[in-house]
This record gives C-alpha cells, structure tokens and sequence, in this order.
C-alpha cells in the first residue's frame, strides 16, 4: 500500500500558493462570446499542464477559430488512462450587483475564494492537476496514464466537442473517465454519482403585432408576453410538474440495482435541499425516497429565463409585440434530445400555440455508468479516506455534463471524484470554493489513481 502521508503534507504545505494560482485562473472572464476571456484561459491552462510534465495538444477546428480550443494533457505511462474530462469556460456572471465581490476579481474571504469559477470548473480542474503534481513530488511515476481533455464549451452543450475529438482518432479509447468534479453535502459526506443527465434547450418566441403598441390598445390587441403565458402553462399541471405530451418518450425504467442506490440515500440529503434553498416544501410536497427518485429519474421543464416589453426604471406603458422564454429539459439515458424539440412543436401546434417558434438551441444525451461498476466503488473508498465519513451514492448527478460524446461510444465507465461543496453556488452570484475542501480534492484524487491502476 501506498504510504500518503507525504503527499498529504505536500498538498497543505503547498495550498497557499495554490489558492493564489486559482485565483489567476479566475480571472479570465472566459464566458461565451468572450474570445479574449476563452483565449486567454485556453493558452493558461495549456502553459499550466505543461509545467506538470504533461505533453500538450491544443486542438483547434481548421479555418473556424471562433469555436474554443480543445486542451489535451497526457502524463504518466501506466498501463490503463484515465481521463479527466473538464472545461475552462464559465457561465455568465450576470447580474454584477448581486455579487458581494466582482466576478472576476477573486476574493478570499472565511476561508474560501470567490469568483466565477471558483468551483465550477476551475476549482474542480486545479486539484485534479495538483494531485498530479503532489503525485510525482512526493511518491514517484504515475500507477496509470492521466488525460486531461478541458474544453471551451461546456456550459453551452459542448456543441464542437464530437468534431474536435474527432480530430485526434483514439483520444476516446480510455480505461475510465471522471466527470468534471465531485460533491460533498452539508453533513460533509462526499457524493460518488456514476453518471450525468442529458439536456435539451429550447427557446419559444411570440409575436402578436406588428410593433409595440401603445397599451391603450390592450382591450383589443393581442400581447405577446400573455400569450406566451398562456402556452407555458399548458405544459404544468397546478404543482408545477411537466404535462408535455413526449417529455418521458424514450425512458426506460429504472433497473432493481438503481432504485436500491436512490433508497439508500440518507433522508437527510432531502432536507438539506429544503434548507440551503429557504424552502418549506418541495414541488408537489415530494420528499424522502420519492423526492431522490424524481431527481435521478424524472426528465425536467425548466424555464430559465423569460424577457420581453420594457423592464427598465420607471414606465413604458406599451403592448409588447415580441416575448421570449428560454427551457432546458434535463433527460436521462435513452432519450434523444431532438425527439423532446419535437414534442414541444406538436404540443404547440395541437393546443393552438403554432405561431410560437421554436427554436432548439442545442442538445446533449445523457451517459450513466452501470451501477455496480467498481470504479464506483474505487471513488468512495478514497473519497471516504480523505474526508473521514461514509460517502452517498448517487446514480447520477442532477446535472448535465458532455460524457456522453466522450464515453459513449465505447462505454467507459465514469465517476465524480472530488470537493465542491453543496453550498459553492455554482451559476450564481457569489460562486466559491472552500479552500480546505480543494486540498481533500487534491488528496483523494492521488489516492484514486492507485485505486484506478488496480482496477485492470
């Protein structure tokens, strides 16, 4: 066995300058639409996994430099490659006012740093890198090979992700994938979750009239905001849950083995979602095991955002003649994105709506792991080492992450390893990281390469 002990007081000794190498990645405003800003965190990255050892391929589509570049890092010679599948672009960090400190001036502050990518992914990539580094400072060669693949395109469905892998023909062909981080709950249990969902985003468009019109002319003149109102709430019974006709088209139903994962989960994870939300009740009063089971299972209808009229200080009586509503729908494994853009036209179309548009934006499949793949396993026996407490298990995190482009043709198994915190508020003002939780990270994932090379 191998002794950490070593690398455990490297990782501490080393966290300062660490905490401050974060921070400069933070500070590219690598949003998208932002070439400086993506540019800039790509070449940061790609300098950073060189100093590790790693040799480094910067991916780009020929004559289309506006798609972000794909950074490839390969280090260590073992036997099985496990790749670490990432991204350096962030989502946007609007509204400003609402952040105590600016987005992209990062902030330490009660021990932990702030700043729009503080956890994700910035701070889940980091501790990935520095287990490496910690690694070979203190313990010697890599047990297996280690490939980074960060991408420029997450957070917008990852959609040249297939065309740059496709261009370096076997960069898929991996032993194991992490996913691009790893969870830990309010009672400081590390979550293990063998999967991600997929997503489909849709945006509706209304136009009713030729221009805004003077809102005397209400009685008479059709709105596009209320009648975009009207559509939406076509698709929600009166909790609030989904009634799309085609939303579930695809599904298959949960195996024994994943229905077990979902009831072993403590009930308390429940209430720590009612609690760090400020919320009494969750939709439709689910709660406990049915509660885990709707998040693991149920495809979502979420609207993100609506805009339309004149939503400035002070008044502007009009009628407005355009609205807008964008949605994402998180799926799970055997539905096709495009089949749920369908269903939403027909829906439309059926119930009168058809002179809405709609506009699919993009689409992801979603890629679970089997449930008993020992990778799993690997992950929480590390994972519960470092932080000193039993880990959850998860089928698959809530979320949506591009695992399917990179595992799916092969079915690599894949896993979450690491220390992003329930409460880091990723996508919302005020994202951080707790400093002591990226230390574990850092710490696990050395452990978990020793895991990872004696699973062959």
């Amino acid at each position: 066995m191998t002794d950490f002990a070593a690398l455990d007081r490297y990782v501490d000794e080393r966290m300062p300058a660490w905490t401050d190498e974060l921070a400069e990645f933070c500070r590219f405003r690598s949003e998208q639409g932002d070439v400086e800003g993506l540019r800039g965190a790509a070449d940061w990255i790609a300098s950073r996994l060189r100093r590790l050892g790693a040799t480094v391929d910067v991916v780009e589509l020929p004559g289309r430099p506006e798609v972000p570049r794909l950074v490839v890092g390969d280090i260590g010679d073992g036997p099985r490659t496990l790749t670490a599948v990432q991204h350096y672009d962030v989502q946007p960090s609007v509204p400003l006012d609402l952040w105590t400190t600016p987005p992209y001036e990062p902030t330490v502050r009660d021990g932990r740093l702030y700043a729009r990518g503080a956890t994700d992914n910035k701070g889940e990539l980091m501790p990935r890198i520095w287990a490496v580094e910690a690694y070979l400072a203190t313990i010697g060669p890599l047990p297996c090979r280690v490939r980074f693949l960060v991408e420029g395109e997450e957070e917008y469905g990852s959609e040249h992700l297939d065309e740059l892998l496709d261009q370096r023909p076997g960069i898929r062909k991996v032993d194991g994938a992490l996913i691009e981080g790893g969870g830990v709950d309010l009672s400081g249990r590390p979550e293990i979750l063998g999967g991600v969902r997929g997503m489909a985003v849709i945006e509706l468009v209304c136009r009713t009239i030729a221009y805004d019109a003077h809102s005397s002319a209400a009685t008479v003149l059709p709105s596009a905001p209320v009648r975009l109102a009207q559509a939406l709430a076509s698709m929600y019974d009166a909790d609030g849950f989904p009634t799309l006709p085609g939303i579930d088209a695809g599904i298959v139903p949960p195996t024994p083995a994943q229905l077990a994962i979902c009831d072993a989960v403590p009930l308390d994870a429940v209430e720590e979602i009612r609690q760090e939300y400020g919320v009494s009740r969750l939709l439709g009063g689910l709660d406990g095991t049915d509660a885990i089971r709707a998040m693991t299972f149920a495809p979502t209808l979420n609207i993100q955002g609506l805009w339309s009229g004149f939503i400035g200080p002070g008044d502007k009586t009009i009628t407005p003649a355009e609205a807008h509503a964008r949605l994402d729908i998180r799926i799970v494994p055997d539905q096709d994105p495009a089949a749920i853009v369908t269903a939403m036209k027909a829906h439309l179309a059926t119930g009168g709506f058809d002179d809405i548009e709609v506009i699919g934006e993009q689409g992801e499949r979603a890629y679970w792991s089997k449930a008993d793949d020992p990778i799993l396993d690997a992950a929480a026996r590390v994972s519960e080492a470092v932080f000193e407490s039993p880990s959850v298990r998860y089928v698959s995190m809530p979320g949506t992450a591009p695992m399917w482009q990179v595992c799916g043709r092969d079915a690599v198994p894949t896993t979450t390893l690491g220390g992003g915190s329930a409460d880091c508020r990723a996508h919302a003002p005020n994202e951080n990281v707790r400093i002591d939780y990226a230390a574990k990270a850092a710490q696990l994932t050395a452990r978990f390469l020793d895991e990872f090379a004696r699973l062959g």
